[in-house]
């Protein structure tokens, strides 16, 4: 376990020959050869939310974000961060 550091990092300096972290944290690292995931029966999977202040300045922009982050036309940016996208259920909100 690497605080405050990237695993990447410490793997591209030769300071560890493998490292554990979220694809989405390991891509953008250079020097490093990503090689996969881990085998789903050891996944530890992290669900990201979004949501909008009350106070916020902005709602209906924040709602239009959200909107798009959760559509078809984002799952391509979404899959080449290194995230997977979660489909929403027919009709939910």
């Amino acid at each position: 376990m690497i605080p405050a550091e990237p695993v990447g990092l410490v793997v591209a300096r030769g300071e560890a020959e493998i490292g554990f972290q979220q694809i989405s944290e390991l891509k953008p690292i250079s020097g490093i050869e990503l090689v996969g995931p881990l085998p789903d029966q050891v996944q530890k999977i992290t669900i990201f939310s979004a949501g909008i202040l009350t106070g916020s300045k902005e709602p209906e922009a924040a709602k239009s974000l959200i909107a798009f982050l959760s559509s078809p036309s984002a799952t391509q940016a979404i899959i080449a961060s290194g995230l997977e996208p979660i489909t929403r259920p027919p009709n939910s909100k």
